[in-house]
């Protein structure tokens, strides 16, 4: 056999063409149609000689190359002929790099992704002293047939020598007792090469990787290997004498046993289970008659091999295949430099590019100028060093169009070594525009343009961090007069241009280092960095003439309006935010009482504001109503777009009573409530009698799911109220899961930390927590990570106007798909009309709430569902407007 595969081999130069193998050979030498005709060359050469592969390989920077191979019969019927010409040897054992080194020819036995061989590798020197390798493959499977044939053809030999023996020996007796003894060393010797041979052949035999067996003409099985008894699960005193044609069950195998007795070579491949009955495989068997010397069968060869590990391998690779195909990322693969090999669809999707134009190009095909070149030099060398590189690229799609991608690159290494990488990406242009755009109204003010209270407390509280230093800020607190007269009487659009127009004028007459913010309604402020009070007073004044010159014009009317102002001066005493913010309004509302339209300046022994600060009328009111139950439940119902019968849902709301009788919404008095700290006690009150207006109802709220009730971000804070929660839940024998706590975006921001511990502790309670206006000041996505909730509430000011605002309509569907991404139910707010309940039910969301599906009511109402805020019924709805 190895001289057959030695003759083999050193045939191959001549095949070749002259000179084929120089030093300075490159890949492109070589055409596909001139690397054709050496594979059919070589291919028709091996067909001849019986011999499975021929082919030549050389070692260039550390790496083994075929420079030429045969192809089987399969792959040139198939028509799967590889360019063989500089092709990378990806399972070469580290041996073979060592023929290079040593400059010996090695025989060794291999299996690799085609099988099993038996293999030469004798090492050439080329004209210009180039090495290069001429290999040749025999299968092990064939060696085996060949072997047992050999086996035969020895024992007849044998047979044959042992026959004219006799005779020679007679012949010898007359010859000189020399000749006799030569004679008989050579016998000896031929004898001994006889029964080393066989030695090997029986070694060869038994400890063979598949399983082997004979059996004679009757099908009666004579002789096993050790392999074959193990795929069996049986031993060698069972199966031989085994009568296959009497005893074997399996018909499929049966046949092809029948067939071999026949001289057909048959092949079986497919499920098996052992003699034992306790092991399942995929089995692969041959079946090969075995002919006599005269040409009859005298019986066959069987071979069987485990594939059960190649089939589920098979198998798994056909699975990550179609996920690679259907993956809805965009997939590339690249070689160690970057030339792509494949791409899937839907990087044709993304990109516009498809795979026939990006193959064998590089993978900056399309890159950006606006992504920097430290970037990628970064990126390079994560990857190059092993490791899995992550981050954002602007790319270019074949349409010149850029998008920003979301790129993870990882390495695919080969026993340590980098052969190729593989890209995901991911178009997250919608996303990010999505993002810049939220992380805009974080922190600023949509109305105007202008930064937001959030941004301008963050501002406010570095100046007075600055101020420690000796230096001196002024704040300055605007508010308007004569505005609610305008936006009364000629509504809402009109007092909202008006606050733009005014926000233009007030931000073309600062100067540059300043600040100016609008922070809700009417009210204004303006950050005079390094500036002193005098300074400070002309600047206002000087606003204060702007505005009472301008001029507003409204459907032909003109209306004027003035302006009350508060300064105080942030120094080295001022301690923080809430003291400065509190000191300035109060100069502002001294100087309306003073008669509007001027400028007042906070002084700490000032008897004005002193008494001003006395005089806050929520103060006293809010205190009042604790202390005498002066506040009231109400509910408004919270209804699923998708599913009508699902449980009834409410949101708590609170009202206050005052002491006239008149019942006040929230909007009026929270805000007080936050600046004087009466929040944790009010929201420690509607706790309390929201907890025990369940209890006292709980039998006749079966059809409920859960009351949802807000929380102020100073409660987030307060681990006294948090355990008051957890007790008072005990206390009233309520399922935590009837509970959903809602809390502000910004409130959770403002607290982030402390809101995180808050609802971690309560949702491992059982409870459950929403996120309430989310849309109207998150800064970034990374917050929403953080908070463990399980709903986003979608702020109204975007849900309000989605059928006539198309950025309205985008924002509310990336809030929605980033909530379902997280795992969150999404309720939309403001829902005031069906068309807008359409819109969002279209879109996937999952809740909607608002005046369009029933208003806030009285508690008790809960307990008579058709008066529960006059509750949205999708089948009614339906109904009245097929009538309409």
């Amino acid at each position: 056999m190895d001289q057959r595969l030695e003759d083999a081999a050193l045939i191959i130069p001549a095949i070749l063409p002259k000179g084929f193998h120089h030093k300075d050979m490159n890949k492109v030498d070589l055409s596909k149609q001139q690397d054709l005709a050496i594979t059919l060359a070589l291919s028709e050469y091996t067909r001849r000689s019986d011999i499975v592969y021929l082919y030549t390989l050389i070692l260039r920077d550390n790496e083994i190359l075929y420079t030429s191979s045969s192809a089987s019969d399969t792959e040139l019927n198939a028509n799967k002929l590889a360019f063989n010409y500089f092709e990378y040897y990806d399972d070469a054992a580290p041996d073979i790099a060592a023929i290079f080194k040593q400059n010996q020819s090695q025989i060794h036995e291999s299996r690799d992704k085609w099988g099993d061989f038996r293999s030469i590798l004798i090492p050439i020197k080329a004209g210009d002293g180039r090495v290069y390798i001429v290999g040749a493959d025999l299968s092990i499977g064939h060696i085996d047939t060949l072997l047992n044939e050999t086996l035969y053809y020895t024992l007849i030999v044998s047979a044959l020598f042992l026959l004219f023996a006799c005779p020679l020996f007679v012949v010898l007796c007359l010859e000189p007792r020399r000749q006799v003894k030569i004679l008989a060393k050579k016998v000896t010797k031929q004898t001994s090469k006889l029964v080393e041979s066989e030695a090997k052949l029986t070694s060869i035999f038994e400890y063979s990787p598949v399983g082997i067996f004979h059996y004679d003409h009757n099908g009666i099985i004579q002789k096993t290997n050790k392999r074959f008894e193990e795929i069996l699960d049986s031993d060698r005193d069972t199966l031989i004498g085994f009568n296959m044609l009497e005893l074997l069950e399996e018909t499929e195998l049966l046949n092809m046993v029948q067939q071999s007795l026949q001289g057909k070579v048959s092949v079986y491949e497919g499920p098996y289970t052992s003699v034992s009955g306790q092991r399942f495989m995929h089995l692969q068997a041959n079946f090969v008659p075995l002919y006599s010397s005269s040409g009859e069968i005298e019986g066959g060869i069987g071979v069987y091999n485990d594939t059960t590990e190649i089939q589920r391998s098979t198998a798994n690779l056909k699975k990550l295949s179609m996920v690679v195909e259907y993956s809805p990322e965009s997939i590339l693969i690249t070689d160690i430099n970057g030339i792509i090999e494949y791409v899937n669809p839907k990087f044709t999707a993304i990109t516009g590019f498809t795979a026939a134009e990006v193959f064998g190009k590089k993978a900056n095909v399309f890159r950006s100028k606006d992504t920097s070149d430290r970037v990628y030099k970064n990126m390079w060398a994560t990857i190059l060093s092993g490791q899995e590189w992550r981050g954002e690229l602007k790319n270019c799609k074949k349409n010149g169009e850029l998008f920003w991608a979301q790129v993870c690159i990882v390495p695919v290494t080969n026993d340590g070594v980098i052969t190729h990488f593989i890209g995901i990406q991911a178009d997250v242009t919608e996303a990010r525009i999505a993002s810049q755009k939220i992380s805009y109204q974080a922190t600023h003010d949509m109305l105007t343009g202008l930064i937001n209270r959030y941004e301008f407390e963050r501002l406010l509280a570095q100046s007075i961090t600055s101020a420690q230093h000796d230096t001196t800020h002024v704040l300055c607190f605007l508010d308007l007069d004569q505005f609610k007269i305008i936006n009364d009487t000629c509504g809402h659009m009109a007092g909202d241009e008006l606050l733009r127009q005014l926000g233009l004028l007030l931000a073309e007459n600062i100067k540059p280092q300043d600040t100016l913010a609008r922070l809700g309604g009417d009210e204004f402020a303006i950050l005079m960095t390094q500036c002193g009070l005098a300074q400070a007073e002309k600047t206002a004044q000087n606003i204060l003439e702007l505005i009472a010159n301008f001029q507003f014009m409204w459907e032909k009317n003109i209306f004027s309006i003035g302006a009350s102002i508060g300064l105080a001066e942030i120094n080295s005493q001022t301690k923080n935010t809430t003291e400065i913010l509190i000191g300035v309004d109060s100069a502002c509302y001294a100087a309306k009482d003073l008669g509007r339209n001027r400028i007042h300046i906070y002084h700490a022994e000032d008897e004005l504001l002193a008494k001003r600060d006395g005089e806050f009328r929520w103060v006293n009111e809010l205190k009042y109503a604790l202390n005498e139950n002066r506040f009231e439940l109400y509910a408004q119902p919270i209804v699923s777009l998708s599913d009508p019968s699902q449980k009834r849902i409410y949101e708590v709301l609170l009202r206050l009573r005052t002491r006239s009788g008149d019942i006040v919404p929230p909007g009026a008095f929270l805000p007080a409530a936050e600046r004087y700290n009466l929040s944790n006690a009010i929201d420690r009150w509607v706790v309390d009698h929201t907890f025990a207006w369940m209890e006292q109802h709980f039998q006749q709220l079966d059809d409920v799911d859960h009351l949802a009730i807000n929380l102020s971000g100073a409660s987030l804070g307060s681990n006294t109220l948090l355990n008051h929660i957890m007790q008072q839940i005990t206390l009233h024998n309520l399922p935590p899961s009837m509970l959903k706590f809602e809390i502000t975006e910004t409130a959770a921001i403002s607290n982030l930390r402390d809101a995180t511990l808050f609802i971690k502790t309560l949702s491992e309670f059982g409870c459950q927590f929403a996120l309430d206006d989310f849309g109207s000041g998150l800064s970034s996505f990374a917050y929403l990570k953080n908070l463990p909730v399980c709903t986003l509430k979608i702020d109204g000011m975007f849900v309000k106007d989605i059928l006539d605002d198309p950025i309205d309509e985008a924002m509310v569907k990336s809030i929605n798909d980033i909530g379902h991404v997280m795992g969150m139910k999404t309720i939309a707010e403001f829902v005031e009309n069906d068309a807008i309940r359409q819109r969002l039910q279209d879109m996937g969301v999952d809740f909607a709430q608002g005046y369009g599906i029933g208003k806030p009511a009285p508690i008790d109402d809960i307990l008579q569902p058709q008066r529960a805020g006059d509750v949205y019924n999708p089948t009614e709805n339906l109904k009245a407007q097929a009538i309409n």
